[in-house]
């Protein structure tokens, strides 16, 4: 700066201290551990969201029992095993979670003897995501929950009632798995590229070609194809 001097005019004022809150405070309003960016922002007890109600906050408790019960513990031998057990999609549906994935309008637990939580949004969908998120697995997340997540609103939300009826309860309930097969070995996932055909015969559409690279697609009991 040259030869210019900064004058200080007074005294030094001293900075006013604010106490930080008490660790019983934090404790009965903060969900989780409280480490740093280790959870969404809203359970800390500092931020406050016009979006996230009680329900959500039951919801969330919820989630997160099933998950530190059901899926942490197991995640090491699925991975080494490179399979998540059946009765796994049986238990999360047996918790109340598994149909919350294929979203809040989807009517799912409808078909399902489930109860919704109060006020079904799709803030519910997004809390079991991340508590799930929380075993570190991407395969656990996505061997669990995607294959249903988007395999299953296409038949929801255009197919038959007899259609609904007959794959939606199985799959919600964890009995049986769906996925969405559009990926193709020629194009990926260029939907306007797509080469397999749907050819009617009679009562039936006879599909020919190739898909690849589908979640769930190798343990999969119906599969919703784009042709």
């Amino acid at each position: 700066f040259g030869s210019r001097r900064f004058v200080r005019s007074g005294p030094p004022r001293p900075l006013a201290a604010t106490p930080p809150p008490s660790l019983a405070a934090m404790a009965s309003s903060t969900f989780g551990n409280g480490v740093p960016y280790g959870d969404p922002n809203w359970y800390t007890a500092s931020y406050h969201s016009e979006y996230y109600k009680q329900t959500h906050k039951d919801w969330r408790a919820r989630c997160r029992a099933y998950v530190e019960e059901h899926v942490m513990p197991n995640v090491s031998e699925w991975e080494v095993n490179k399979a998540i057990p059946k009765d796994a999609y049986v238990k999360c549906y047996e918790a109340g979670l598994l149909p919350v994935v294929v979203g809040p309008k989807s009517g799912a637990f409808d078909l399902v003897p489930a109860q919704a939580p109060p006020d079904l949004d799709y803030f519910h969908e997004l809390i079991f995501v991340d508590e799930l998120a929380r075993c570190a697995s991407g395969g656990v997340l996505w061997g669990l929950i995607e294959g249903l997540q988007i395999g299953l609103p296409p038949v929801l939300n255009f197919g038959s009632e007899e259609m609904k009826k007959r794959v939606a309860p199985a799959c919600l309930m964890g009995q049986k798995i769906i996925s969405l097969n559009i990926t193709e070995p020629s194009s990926g996932s260029d939907v306007a590229s797509l080469k397999c055909m749907a050819k009617k015969e009679g009562d039936f559409w006879i599909v020919n070609g190739n898909k690849k690279w589908i979640t769930n697609g190798i343990f999969s009991d119906y599969f919703t194809c784009a042709v």
